[in-house]
C-alpha cells in the first residue's frame, strides 16, 4: 500500500488547484517554509488559529467556501 507522508491532503489537493505555493501560505501564516512543511507532514501540529488563516485565505483567493472538516481531515 502506498503511505503519504502528506497529513492534509485536501490542503494539498486544494492548494495545488488554486496554484498557491507552500513557500506562500507559509508567508501567510508567519512561519519558515521549513515549519510549514513540518506542519504539513505532521511533523509538528498545525494550530487552530494557523488553520483558519490557511481557511480564509483560500476563501479570499478562490472565491470558494470550504468546510473545515474537509480541508484539514478532522474526523468526528
Amino acid at each position: 500500500m502506498y503511505k503519504t507522508n502528506i497529513l492534509y491532503p485536501n490542503l494539498e489537493a486544494e492548494l495545488a488547484r488554486a496554484g498557491i505555493d507552500k513557500k506562500e501560505l507559509a508567508a501567510v501564516i508567519g512561519k519558515s517554509k521549513n515549519t510549514f512543511y513540518s506542519r504539513l507532514n505532521g511533523k509538528t501540529e498545525l494550530t487552530l488559529s494557523e488553520a483558519r488563516i490557511i481557511k480564509a485565505y483560500l476563501e479570499r483567493r478562490t472565491g470558494r467556501v470550504f468546510q473545515f472538516t474537509r480541508l484539514f481531515n478532522i474526523n468526528d
